[in-house]
């Protein structure tokens, strides 16, 4: 099975509310969408989002790492030699990890539909109850209830509240949104590299009393001595997201007990490859594992979900696709509320109205 021709187009997807945090505010989706097609017949999708204040990436980067780069590099390669395949589009280009992610979903899709059988079948999973957090934007306080109040309504039993206002009232919107809601209701903060070491420690004391399960990247994601401090002294669990893209960095984090948590995202390790064996790094030394994205499209949602399931995440953080007004897609996950249910065709079971029909 080798690479016959290959497809890159850009979509917008607007999302039904704006979505706010302390590095920046999104009002739609850029999906960069990629089709494999190959001279079996096959077809393969994947797709990346750019979050250029996280990874560095925008829309133009991505498209020219693809179409420069990493998709020549695979022309005329036998697909089914995975490791191959998988070397070839590590070296391809230095870092660019969401464009790299993108071609190794749209690989694992063909590897899938070449054994005829579902990605979660193909990564080894099986279909279970798999639930999903939703996502409180920053912002003054009484929205912010609002939009707690609501999301509960709708059926999710997990909130992650997004801090770091940098006004000093992070604290109280915590307990804000914590009191607004049932006690049922499981609540994760996610500061965004906002706060200092000082700031972070501080306000976990005060809010220990407020049943909140994990902090998350609450310092700069460079500082991972800074993160092992907090992690030291804070009395609730916290966890590494921007300070871990791949490998090399997730050990640093394993090594120092740096974090209770890591978070993994495809569009930061490069795609489903490097995500597993970080997944089998987090677990064999005791941590606890999220499976989280950024704001993205159907495709590498659904992708991971598969991952979330297939490895048994702790913490799902995969409400991305909730927000699309419209994913311009068939297929990819449902949600009923906060539970999401996946696809069950072959492959990803995503497709686009673009992309051309297989042979």
């Amino acid at each position: 099975m080798k690479l016959k021709d290959y497809r890159v187009t850009r979509s917008i997807l607007s999302l039904t509310t704006p979505f706010h945090t302390a590095l920046r505010t999104v009002t739609a989706v850029e999906e960069i969408r990629v089709v494999l097609s190959t001279d079996v017949g096959l077809l393969g999708v994947g797709s990346a989002a750019p979050t250029a204040a996280i990874t560095g990436e925008t829309a133009p980067s991505i498209v020219a790492a693809l179409e420069e780069y990493i998709l020549p590099a695979l022309s005329d390669q036998e697909l089914t030699d995975i490791a191959g395949t998988q070397m070839i589009l590590a070296r391809s280009i230095v870092g660019n990890f969401s464009a790299k992610a993108a071609v190794d979903i749209a690989l694992h899709d063909l590897y899938a539909k070449h054994h005829n059988e579902s990605l979660l079948s193909y990564l080894g999973g099986i279909s279970r109850p798999l639930w999903t957090d939703a996502t409180v934007s920053l912002g003054e306080i009484t929205p912010m209830v609002e939009q707690a109040r609501g999301l509960v309504e709708q059926g999710f039993h997990h909130l992650k509240v997004k801090v770091g206002g940098h006004d000093g009232h992070d604290v109280e919107r915590v307990i804000a949104v914590r009191q607004a809601v049932p006690e049922t209701v499981q609540m994760w903060l996610d500061p965004n590299q906002a706060w200092t070491v000082r700031e972070s420690i501080a306000a976990a004391e005060v809010l220990t009393d407020f049943d909140i399960d994990f902090i998350e990247q609450p310092v700069v994601s460079r500082d991972i001595q800074g993160l092992r401090e907090v992690t030291r002294q804070s009395p609730i669990p916290i966890a590494a997201d921007e300070s871990v893209f791949g490998t090399e960095q997730l050990l640093r984090i394993l090594d120092l007990q740096a974090a209770d948590i890591v978070n993994i995202k495809l569009m930061k390790c490069g795609g489903l490859s490097t995500a597993r064996i970080m997944a089998d790094l987090v677990r064999s030394a005791g941590f606890k594992l999220m499976v989280g994205s950024m704001m993205e499209g159907m495709a590498s949602v659904t992708a991971a979900a598969m991952f979330a399931t297939t490895y048994r995440a702790d913490y799902v953080d995969l409400d991305a696709a909730y927000f699309l007004s419209d994913p311009q897609a068939t297929g990819g996950i449902q949600y009923t509320g906060g539970s999401i249910a996946l696809p069950t065709g072959l492959g990803l079971g995503v497709d686009w109205p673009q992309a051309p029909q297989e042979e």
